[in-house]
């Protein structure tokens, strides 16, 4: 992924891009058993994303003083990607668990620019993330925002 990843501005580290962008997309919903892989068109076409590599959702919103992480748990395998996207107006912080991470996720996060976020502050907001090259293991994650921090994480499974 040599292109400019998302939104109207772009962090690059390492030769893999983070971005949080700012767009109206679709969320694909299917029967369980029948769902397609993970996908987003509109970012696939902006960030120039090979059709082959997953896009994986987690819906952030909140109501009163709850936040909603949908889903909380992802199973995902090293090459896919996760963004983070924001439902409401609400202001959210995703940042990993830094000391919940074993030392190689960590690593892998941090030589990829992809351990510390600024907070997403619109609605439609994305925080778009690459795993690719990502060692297996557990990514814990909290979501910060109105309420109580809720707690995430993202598994990547062996090929």
């Amino acid at each position: 992924m040599n292109q400019r990843l998302g939104w109207r501005r772009t962090i690059g580290f390492g030769g893999l891009r983070v971005g949080a962008s700012i767009l109206v997309g679709s969320m694909l919903v299917g029967c369980e058993g029948t769902l397609p892989p993970p996908s987003d068109p509109e970012l696939r076409e902006e960030l120039g994303i090979a059709d082959h590599i997953p896009i994986h959702q987690v819906l952030l919103s909140g109501r009163g003083d709850h936040t909603r992480v949908l889903p909380a748990y992802l199973e995902i395998r090293s090459g896919d990607i996760v963004q983070f996207r924001v439902m409401d107006r609400r202001v959210h912080q995703v940042r990993f668990v830094e000391e919940s991470l074993a030392l190689p996720h960590r690593d892998f996060l941090e030589s990829t620019g992809q351990l510390r976020f600024p907070p997403l502050t619109e609605q439609d907001a994305r925080l778009v993330l690459t795993f690719e090259g990502a060692p297996a293991g557990d990514y814990p994650f909290i979501v910060e925002g109105y309420g109580e921090p809720r707690e995430g994480r993202i598994v990547i499974t062996e090929s």
